[in-house]
């Protein structure tokens, strides 16, 4: 190789640390995880749900990621950077991210989650378990309006029965006086 070639090649690698690191600071949840044992079709099907999800999964060398975790938390924790390395990166919606991560081991029972970034610290496997087992934005949001909505709900159940227990008092008295005559 010649040392143009050479220069070549070095930029190109530091190019590459440089779009993982760009993903790294961009999510909101990073996780590496395991893959050993899943075979391509599975991780194909995976890739799809996944980027549903607005998020993506990328196979990545283990010294590109150690490179481009530099300066995170993940950069001390050399065992997570050993073994086959995938990386979720999630952007928006965290929980569905974790929770599509979650069926996907279930399913693939010799993955394992190494460890992730959330917000840009250090998550454990446990803490990733806990974040997909929390309910789904929708679901909060249905939850919220639920609850806002229960005063307003219960006030108009009052309301209307006022009048209801009117018309009830009146058609008593209705039939009273039928009765007698």
């Amino acid at each position: 190789m010649t040392t143009t070639e050479v220069r070549k090649s070095i930029l190109r690698k530091q190019q590459i640390v440089d779009e993982v690191r760009e993903k790294i600071d961009r999510a909101k949840l990073m996780v590496v995880f395991d893959f050993t044992g899943i075979d391509a079709n599975a991780m194909a099907d995976f890739r799809k749900e996944i980027r549903k999800k607005d998020a993506e999964i990328k196979v990545i060398k283990n010294t590109v990621l150690y490179r481009a975790c530099n300066g995170t938390e993940l950069y001390d924790k050399i065992d997570i950077f050993r073994g086959p390395s995938a990386v979720i990166f999630a952007y928006e919606d965290i929980v569905t991210a974790a929770k599509a991560l979650k069926e996907f081991l279930k399913e693939n029972e010799s993955a394992k989650v190494k460890a992730g970034l959330l917000e840009g610290t250090y998550v454990t496997p446990e803490k990733i378990e806990e974040l997909a087992s929390l309910p789904s934005r929708e679901e909060l949001i249905a939850q919220l309006l639920a609850t806002m909505m229960a005063p307003v709900t219960n006030f108009v159940r009052v309301l209307n029965a006022v009048p209801q227990k009117t018309v009830m008092v009146l058609n008593a008295i209705k039939e009273e006086k039928e009765k007698q005559g």
